[in-house]
C-alpha cells in the first residue's frame, strides 16, 4: 500500500488521532492473540447452514467431468493452478514452499517473517496453495459421485495442514487476509461433506479448534484502517461473517450481526454508484464481487436480509462486469490482475482442464455473471454450472444475453472513468480511470486513456495485465508503466510516478488526475473524449478522443502545451495478430494488421515519426507471460500536436 506520510499529508487531524487510537489498539489484540487462543479452547461448535443448495442431478455431464477430473488430479498429489499449469506437489504438499523459485519459507513465529525478500520467490505461491481453493472442488466431486476418495482426501488436507501450519507460525499465519479465504474455504468443504459421521468426530473437533484459531487470528490482526482499506479488510469480515455463520457458542450471534452490517458498509464504501469498485481493477473488481456474493449467500442461508442499498450495489456491480465483457464472458485487463477467488469458478476449473496455460485467462467469467443475474435478476433465467451448487437456474452451455447488461451502443460509468462503445462488429473500451482508494494507487496502472478494442470478440488493441508483484521489481514495475498500455507517453515520463524501492511495489504517485469522459453520437457514429493530466510538472496535458463507425475506429491524441517534446504513442496486439509495417518514417507511418480479419492502421502527426514493431510479454494469469506485439511511433515535436491514428476493417 501507499506509504504512511502520503496518507498523513491527506487527512485531518481528527482522523489521524483515530488511527493513532486504532493501531495501538490493534498492536494490544496482537500480542494478546496467542493467550486468547489457549484460553477459548472448547467454545465453539460447527454449525450446519444451508449454504450450498446443490441440484446434482441438473449438472450436465461436460461440467460433472471437469469437475471430478480436477479432483482426481488432487488426488493423486497434482494441483492445477490457472496461471502455473498443474504441478505434482505430492498427496500432502510443502505448505510454505514457492513451488516455482524453489524457496521456502521457515517456521518460525509470523512476525518474525518477511514476505517479500527480493531473492526470486513470490509469497503468493504458498498463499495460493494455503487457501485451500481445492478442498471444495473436492467436496463437489463428492457430492456428485459419492466416491470415499475425494472424502478422505480432502480431510487429509486440512488435518495436515493445521498440523504443519501451527497457528501463528510460518508464512501462511502473516496476513489476516489468507487466514480468512483459507477458512471459507475449509467451512465450504464441511458444508459439502456434512453431516459428520461418527468416526469422524476426532477429524470434526480439530476443524473446529482450526477455525476458532482462524477466527481470534482475523480478529487480532483484522486489516482495518481509518485511512485507507480495501479487499483485504473486506476478505476479513467475509470471512468473520462465515466463521460465525458456521459455527456457534458465546458471542457468535453478536458477531453475526456485527460483521453483516460491516459488509454491508463497506461495499457502499468500496464501490461506486455506478457498481465499479474503487480499486481501480477489473481483477479485483471479480474478488470483490465474489465477497459480496459470498457474503449475501451466506446472509441468505442464516435467514437475514440484507439492507436493500447492499443488494442494489451489488447488482450493479454485475452490471458493470456485464457491460465490460465480452459476449463469452471475457473482461479487459485493467489495472492489477492476481487471479484472486473467494471459491474456484466453473471456468477457471474448465480452464484448467482443457487449455494449455499460454491461452488461460483468469478473467473469463462467464458463469459468475450467470450467476449473479439468477442470485439478483431473475431467479428463473440460467444460472450455469456454479449456480446449480447454490439453488439457482439450470444449466447452460452459453453466456446468456441478460448478463451483458446495458448492451446498447453505448455503456457509461463515470464513477469508475469507463466507456464501452459498440459499433457494428466492434468494441472500443475507453480508459479514464481515477487511481484507485481515493488516489491511492496500490492495484492501478499507468493506463489513463488507454483503450481495448475488439472485433468479432477477438481483442484486437490489448492491455498486457500484471505478470506477477513480488518476484522481480522490475518486471513488476514494467507491466504497470505507461509503455505497457495503449496510450501516449510524453518526454519519457510516467503517467504516475512508479517509485524504485524495493519496497514500493504497491505505490504509485496520483499525478494523472482525470477528466471525466464525455459521449456523444453523430450521424449515428459513437464519439467519446477524456485528458489526463500526468504529464502537468513539465506543461503538457493529454487530450484523447475517440470516434467509432462500422469500419473503424479514429484516435485523435492532442497533445497540448509549448515547447519541444518528444512522443511515443504504444499500441498493444495479442498473438492471433501479425504486423506488418509498410512506411516507417515520415510524417504518415502505416501497418498492414493480419489475422482473424485484415486491418489497416495509418498514423499521422505534423513531426517526424519512426515506427518500430517488435515482440513484447502480455500477461493473462498470474505468474504466467505470453508473446504479442507492441506497435510504437515515436517522434519529436512543437506543442500544441495531434497524432491521428486511424484503424480500419472490413465490415
Amino acid at each position: 500500500m501507499r506509504p504512511i506520510g502520503f496518507v498523513v499529508r491527506n487527512s485531518s487531524p481528527i482522523l489521524l488521532a483515530r488511527e493513532v487510537l486504532w493501531r495501538t489498539r490493534r498492536l494490544w489484540n496482537k500480542k494478546r492473540f496467542l493467550s486468547t487462543v489457549h484460553h477459548s479452547g472448547g467454545q465453539f461448535r460447527l454449525r450446519w447452514p444451508e449454504y450450498y443448495r446443490p441440484e446434482v442431478s441438473l449438472c450436465s455431464a461436460r461440467a460433472s467431468a471437469v469437475m471430478v477430473s480436477v479432483a482426481d488430479q488432487v488426488c493423486s498429489g497434482q494441483f492445477p493452478f490457472l496461471g502455473y499449469g498443474t504441478l505434482d506437489l505430492g498427496r500432502l504438499p510443502r505448505w510454505n514452499l514457492d513451488f516455482v523459485s524453489g524457496k521456502d519459507w521457515p517456521l518460525v513465529s509470523a512476525e518474525e517473517i518477511s514476505t517479500v525478500r527480493h531473492d526470486g520467490s513470490d509469497v503468493k505461491v504458498p498463499w495460493e496453495l494455503s487457501r485451500l481453493q481445492h478442498l471444495p472442488v473436492l467436496g463437489k466431486a463428492y457430492r456428485l459421485t459419492g466416491r470415499e476418495q475425494y472424502r478422505t482426501t480432502s480431510m487429509d488436507l486440512v488435518a495436515d495442514w493445521a498440523e504443519q501450519n501451527p497457528v501463528g507460525v510460518g508464512v501462511n499465519w502473516t496476513v489476516p487476509m489468507e487466514a480468512a479465504l483459507r477458512a471459507m474455504s475449509i467451512c465450504f468443504l464441511v458444508n459439502l461433506l456434512g453431516p459428520a459421521r461418527p468416526d469422524e468426530r476426532e477429524w470434526l473437533r480439530a476443524v473446529e479448534r482450526s477455525l476458532r484459531e482462524h477466527l481470534l487470528f482475523v480478529e487480532s490482526h483484522i486489516e482495518f484502517s481509518h485511512l485507507y482499506r480495501g479487499n483485504h479488510y473486506l476478505a476479513n469480515i467475509v470471512g468473520l461473517f462465515c466463521l460465525a455463520v458456521f459455527l456457534e457458542g458465546p458471542g457468535m450471534e453478536e458477531r453475526r450481526a456485527h460483521y453483516a452490517s460491516k459488509i454491508e458498509q463497506e461495499m457502499l464504501r468500496e464501490v461506486y454508484e455506478d457498481g465499479g469498485n474503487y480499486e481501480a481493477s477489473t481483477g479485483y473488481h471479480v474478488l470483490v464481487t465474489q465477497l459480496f456474493t459470498s457474503a449475501f449467500l451466506l446472509m441468505r442461508s442464516d435467514g437475514i436480509s440484507p439492507d436493500p442499498r447492499f443488494v442494489d450495489r451489488l447488482r450493479a456491480m454485475y452490471r458493470w462486469m456485464g457491460a465490460l465483457a465480452d459476449s463469452a464472458g471475457k473482461l479487459p485487463q485493467v489495472g492489477d490482475c492476481d487471479d484472486g477467488r473467494v471459491e474456484l469458478l466453473f471456468d477457471d476449473l474448465d480452464q484448467m482442464e482443457h487449455l494449455p496455460v499460454e491461452a488461460r485467462n483468469s478473467l473469463q467469467v462467464a458463469s459468475l455473471l450467470r450467476l449473479g443475474v439468477a442470485l439478483l435478476t431473475d431467479p428463473l433465467s440460467s444460472a450455469g454450472e456454479d449456480g446449480l451448487w447454490y439453488g439457482v437456474g439450470a444449466k447452460a452451455d452459453a453466456m446468456e444475453d441478460s448478463a451483458r447488461a446495458q448492451s446498447a451502443s453505448t455503456s457509461l460509468f463515470p464513477h469508475s472513468g469507463i466507456a464501452v462503445g459498440r459499433r457494428g462488429l466492434a468494441e472500443a473500451l475507453f480508459f479514464a480511470v481515477p487511481n484507485g482508494i481515493g488516489g491511492m494507487g496500490g492495484h492501478t496502472h499507468n493506463d489513463k486513456l488507454s483503450i481495448v478494442l475488439r472485433l468479432d470478440n477477438d481483442e484486437l488493441l490489448c492491455d498486457s495485465g500484471t505478470c506477477f508483484y513480488t518476484r522481480e521489481a522490475e518486471v513488476r514495475n514494467r507491466f504497470r508503466s505507461t509503455a505497457a498500455h495503449n496510450t501516449v507517453i510524453v518526454d519519457g515520463q510516467e503517467q504516475n510516478s512508479i517509485p524504485m524501492r524495493p519496497n514500493a511495489l504497491f505505490c504509485l504517485g496520483n499525478e494523472a488526475e482525470v477528466s471525466p469522459i464525455e459521449f456523444s453520437q453523430e450521424n449515428g457514429d459513437l464519439r467519446l473524449r477524456a485528458a489526463h493530466f500526468g504529464y502537468r510538472n513539465f506543461g503538457v496535458t493529454h487530450l484523447r478522443s475517440l470516434r467509432l463507425d462500422d469500419h473503424g475506429l479514429y484516435l485523435e491524441d492532442c497533445l497540448e502545451g509549448r515547447g519541444k517534446h518528444r512522443f511515443e504513442h504504444n499500441l498493444h496486439l495479442p498473438p492471433a495478430w501479425k504486423v506488418e509495417v509498410l512506411r516507417n518514417a515520415g510524417n504518415e507511418i502505416s501497418f498492414r494488421i493480419c489475422g482473424p480479419r485484415s486491418i489497416s492502421m495509418v498514423m499521422r502527426a505534423p513531426a517526424e515519426m519512426h515506427a518500430t514493431c517488435g515482440n513484447i510479454s502480455l500477461s493473462r494469469c498470474y505468474g504466467a507471460t505470453f508473446a504479442g506485439t507492441r506497435i510504437s511511433a515515436a517522434g519529436d515535436g512543437l506543442l500544441p500536436l495531434s497524432i491521428h491514428t486511424h484503424i480500419t476493417w472490413d465490415a
